[in-house]
């Protein structure tokens, strides 16, 4: 049975994205404090009764991960007989990440035994208990955890597998067998040596296969990440926006969120006087100063031609006007290779209320934008 599971905060929101529970994405607004999200498989009762692991000696995790994480931690909990021991055994172990799809396989012999579990259960006096053990595994799973990047965060995890060795007692006496009848029957040997060679060609078929899987799935993730982005810009587009903002109104109230609408000023006769080359240089040099300006957790979309949008979670009308205000001061430094251009920009903030929606904020911070406009520009205006 597959769970999900954060850290509860506000920050945070989660959800599955798709029927099977394969695929779930995260999405961090801020980074402050505890955070962390991630997938849980239980096993067995899920407490003290799960299945015994003892012989294999490998995790595969298939998983396809797109997002700002450069590691996660793939985790297993052991139950422990014990009465005395009221939590199952937790063993971790932290691994790169790899972006795109990709089959982990991780040696259990690289889990240790948590130390917060050994303080938690006040083991540290007993060493044993220290000691990493797979006799009866009730959950598996792996997460993203502290420091956690802000951004979305989406994995679409197949399958969790385990691998036992050649020589493993699962396959022991098996082994036996076939090297009595192989050495005993002289006239198999023939049959074996063909087995092995018709074993590697299919070997080198599925790994072949195996690649090209691969190298498709990558490339699906990295034409999903490229519609997400304004190509431009860098910054968010339009639907990208709209999808985060849903997703966090689904599960955080979008109240004390405060936008920021700017507009470049006379950006047509930038285009008419200088060229659609310089007015993308315009472009893409507010966008760098947007991006850089704006603060953690804040973000940034190319709303449409010259128009950008910031949208900034838990920001008060004085804050929302402070990043405005910082914005619009940057962007009037900027020098491009017109060396007789300078440009402005005019903005309008606003907060989204209790009870309103997120396009009801956005229009009455473009009426200020608007009246910004009004009373000549390069200044910011907000609703009240």
């Amino acid at each position: 049975m597959r769970s999900l599971y954060n850290d509860g905060g506000a920050a945070t929101a989660l959800n599955w994205i798709d029927k099977r529970r394969q695929g779930f994405s995260c999405t961090l607004f801020q980074s402050t404090g505890i955070r962390f999200c991630g997938m849980n498989v239980q096993l067995g009762d899920g407490v003290r009764k799960g299945i015994d692991f003892s012989d294999f000696n490998k995790l595969r995790l298939e998983v396809e991960y797109r997002g700002p994480a450069e590691k996660f931690r793939v985790y297993y909990r052991n139950g422990i007989q014990d009465p005395n021991i009221n939590d199952s055994k937790y063993h971790e172990v932290t691994i790169p990440v790899r972006k795109g799809s990709y089959i982990y396989e991780i040696p259990f012999d690289t889990f240790d035994v948590a130390a917060w579990w050994v303080e938690s259960q006040q083991l540290a006096d007993e060493p044993e208990h220290r000691v990493p053990s797979r006799d009866s595994v009730v959950h598996i799973g792996f997460d993203v955890g502290t420091p956690m990047a802000v951004g979305q965060h989406y994995f679409h995890a197949t399958n969790f597998t385990v691998v036992a060795p050649w020589l493993g007692k699962a396959n022991r006496i098996w082994w036996a067998i076939g090297s009595l009848v192989y050495f005993v029957v002289t006239g198999l040997l023939y049959n074996f040596f063909r087995l092995r060679i018709q074993l590697k060609e299919r070997h080198d078929e599925m790994f072949g296969l195996l690649k090209k899987l691969q190298e498709a799935d990558t490339e699906s993730a990295h034409f999903k990440r490229l519609s997400m982005y304004d190509p431009l810009t860098g910054l968010l587009n339009r639907r990208a926006a709209l999808d985060l903002v849903e997703e966090f109104a689904q599960h955080n109230s979008l109240t004390g969120t405060a936008l920021v609408v700017l507009d470049i000023d006379h950006f047509k006769q930038v285009n008419d006087t200088h060229g659609h080359e310089v007015g993308d240089e315009v472009l893409k040099g507010v966008s760098a100063v947007v991006q850089h300006a704006v603060r953690e957790g804040d973000a940034a979309v190319r709303w449409g031609g010259e128009e950008i949008v910031v949208i900034c979670p838990k920001t008060n009308a004085e804050g929302v006007v402070r990043v405005a205000e910082k914005l619009r001061a940057e962007i009037k430094h900027l020098r491009f290779s017109a060396p007789d251009l300078a440009i402005t920009a005019s903005f309008g903030v606003a907060n989204i209320r209790q009870g309103e929606s997120f396009s009801q904020a956005l229009g009455r911070a473009d009426e200020a934008l608007y009246e910004a406009k009004k009373n000549g520009r390069d200044q910011v205006r907000g609703q009240k």
